[in-house]
C-alpha cells in the first residue's frame, strides 16, 4: 500500500536512477514508449528505433536494412530519388526533421517540424525533438518524433474552410447592405456566384476530409475531357477576380475512363493557381494530349502559366500546409497530387523554367469500371 507520509533520501533516489538507468529494464521501457524515438549517429545513420518508430516503417527485418537514415526508413520520395540518400537533396534543405538534427552539431537541443513526402501523393507531419549527446567519444543524436499528421490535416481543413465561408458570407452581407446599388441583374448574378463558391467550398472540404481518411470512392465513368475543361474555365472566368484573365483552350477530342468528380477537382485547383499567379496580360494554356512513349496508355492534361515558380516554393510545393498566400492556407497543391496518385492512378509533374515558364501536368491513364 502507498504510504504518503514516508519518502526515500536523496542519496537513496540518486541511487535508484543509477540502477534503472544502467538496468536492461531501462531500454525495454524506453522500447516501449507510445511515441517515436531514434538515436542516430554523427552521420546521422540510425543505431538504434524503438517499437513505435519500428511499427511506423514496417521494419521487421532491422539487419537487413541497418544504417539507414531516418528519411530512407520513412520512405520519402527524395531520400529513395537521391544517390547519397537522406539529407542531401535540395528538399532537404526545408525539412524541418533535417534541420533540427543540423542545429544539434552546435550542442543544443532543438525543435521543428517537417512534412515527410511519401509515394502516392501521402505525407507524413511530424514534430521533432532533437539532442545532442556524447558516449565513450563518439557524438550521438537522440529524437523524439510526435505524429501530428491528423492534427494538421484537420487545422488545416478548419482553417481554409471556415477562411472560405467566411469570405463568402462576408460577401452576402456586403450585398444586403448595397443592394439598392446594383440592377436586379446585376444582384442575380453576385447571388449565383457566391452560391456557387459556397456549394464548392463545402464539396471541396467533404472530398479532401475523405481522401485524407481513405474513405473516397473512385466512380469511373466516360468523361469527354474538353467539355470537361471547358466547364470549368467558364466557371473560373466567372469569378470576379479572373473576369479579365486569358485562358486559351486547344480542344483535342479526348475521351478517357476516369473519376470526373476527382478529375474536376484536380484541374479547378489546377487552373485557380495559374489563374492567381498571373496577371490580366499573361495568357494562360489548357490542353491534352496522349502520353509519351515513357508512360504508354497515359493522357497529359497540361496547364502553362507565364510567371515563373521560385526555387524556394518549387521545393515544398507539395507539401501539405505550404502556402505562398499565409500560414495554414496550403491545400491546393497538395490535393492536387493526393487525388491524382492515389485515387486516380496518375502522376503529377511541372517544369518551371525560362524556356517553358510554368507547365503542370496531369498524367492519367484509363480506368476500369470495376477498379
Amino acid at each position: 500500500m502507498f504510504e504518503y507520509r514516508l519518502r526515500d533520501s536523496a542519496g537513496e533516489i540518486k541511487e535508484q536512477a543509477r540502477e534503472i538507468i544502467n538496468s536492461p529494464v531501462f531500454s525495454l521501457l524506453m522500447g516501449d514508449i507510445p511515441s517515436m524515438i531514434i538515436i542516430m549517429n554523427h552521420r546521422r545513420q540510425v543505431i538504434y528505433m524503438n517499437r513505435e518508430f519500428s511499427e511506423a516503417v514496417n521494419e521487421k527485418e532491422k539487419d537487413e536494412n541497418i544504417g539507414l537514415r531516418p528519411g530512407e526508413y520513412l520512405h520519402c520520395i527524395h531520400a529513395a530519388n537521391s544517390e547519397y540518400g537522406c539529407g542531401s537533396t535540395d528538399f532537404c534543405r526545408v525539412c524541418g526533421l533535417f534541420n533540427a538534427i543540423e542545429k544539434t552539431a552546435k550542442g543544443r537541443r532543438t525543435s521543428g517540424e517537417c512534412n515527410i513526402t511519401l509515394s502516392h501523393g501521402e505525407t507524413l507531419t511530424f514534430r521533432v525533438y532533437a539532442t545532442p549527446f556524447k558516449f565513450k567519444g563518439h557524438r550521438y543524436i537522440f529524437a523524439y518524433l510526435q505524429d501530428i499528421s491528423d492534427f494538421k490535416t484537420r487545422q488545416l481543413l478548419e482553417n481554409i474552410f471556415l477562411h472560405d465561408i467566411n469570405n463568402s458570407v462576408t460577401a452576402l452581407n456586403g450585398l444586403n447592405e448595397l443592394m439598392d446599388d446594383f440592377s436586379m441583374e446585376e444582384t442575380k448574378t453576385i447571388i449565383n456566384e457566391l452560391s456557387t463558391r459556397l456549394t464548392d467550398e463545402i464539396h471541396s472540404y467533404r472530398l479532401i476530409t475523405e481522401a485524407e481518411n481513405h474513405s473516397l470512392s473512385v466512380v469511373v465513368s466516360r468523361v469527354d475531357i474538353d467539355d470537361l475543361i471547358g466547364s470549368i474555365i467558364k466557371s473560373m472566368l466567372n469569378i470576379r477576380t479572373f473576369h479579365h484573365r486569358k485562358i486559351e483552350h486547344k480542344k483535342t477530342g479526348l475521351v478517357i475512363n476516369t473519376d470526373e468528380t476527382l478529375l474536376r477537382r484536380v484541374l479547378i485547383n489546377t487552373i485557380k493557381n495559374a489563374l492567381e499567379a498571373s496577371t490580366d496580360n499573361q495568357e494562360i494554356k489548357v490542353y491534352s494530349n496522349s502520353g509519351d512513349n515513357e508512360k504508354p496508355g497515359f493522357f497529359n492534361i497540361n496547364v502553362r502559366s507565364y510567371p515563373l515558380i521560385p526555387k524556394d516554393v518549387q521545393l515544398q510545393l507539395f507539401q501539405r500546409a505550404y502556402s505562398t498566400k499565409s500560414p495554414g492556407r496550403g491545400w491546393g497543391t497538395y490535393s492536387i497530387r493526393l487525388l491524382t496518385e492515389r485515387y486516380l492512378g496518375g502522376r503529377v509533374s511541372y517544369v518551371s523554367n525560362e524556356k517553358q515558364r510554368t507547365l503542370f501536368t496531369i498524367s492519367i491513364p484509363h480506368l476500369n469500371k470495376n477498379d
